[in-house]
């Protein structure tokens, strides 16, 4: 499973970022006449930009023409999500995918490291070890989110 986003930043931490008065990372957002901004506030009004130069464009630009054949031409956003699901089992027998991934990630992370890096991941391991510790430690969530949860459970919308 791969859930990602193609832009520099994520919306809700363009949105978070606006609220606390926080400037964005430079490169990562233009506003609405196109000029690089770090204002997130300048940013909502124009756009976040994609990752990885033309070529991350390129996957963009894909990636949205597909999602685009499920995007309503009432979402004032365009906002299109791409769910695509592969029976590989149709294509080579389970136990060899699974062993051929498994070796993959093998090789992956015997790659000599740089000096400074500890670990090579593989997508979504940092996550997973977020996840579990959160749910020993618990989550810190920003009170005017809180708030708006809880009017929310108030007004039966939860």
């Amino acid at each position: 499973v791969i859930d990602m986003g193609f832009s520099t930043l994520m919306f809700t931490d363009l949105r978070l970022r606006a609220r606390l008065g926080q400037p964005l990372p430079k490169g990562c957002a233009i506003d609405a006449q196109g000029l690089p901004t770090r204002d997130p506030v300048a940013a909502l009004a124009g756009l976040a930009l994609c990752f990885g130069g033309y070529k991350g464009f390129g996957l963009t630009l894909a990636m949205q023409a597909l999602a685009g054949l499920v995007v309503s031409d009432q979402d004032p956003d365009n906002a299109g999500y791409l769910i695509l699901a592969i029976r590989p089992d149709l294509l080579v027998p389970l136990d060899r995918l699974r062993q051929g991934v498994n070796d993959l990630i093998q090789r992956i992370k015997s790659t000599p490291r740089q000096p400074g890096v500890d670990e090579i991941r593989i997508p979504f391991e940092r996550s997973m070890r977020s996840r579990a510790r959160l749910k020993q430690e618990g989550i810190a969530i920003d009170a005017l989110i809180y708030n708006r949860l809880q009017d929310m459970v108030r007004q039966g919308r939860a």
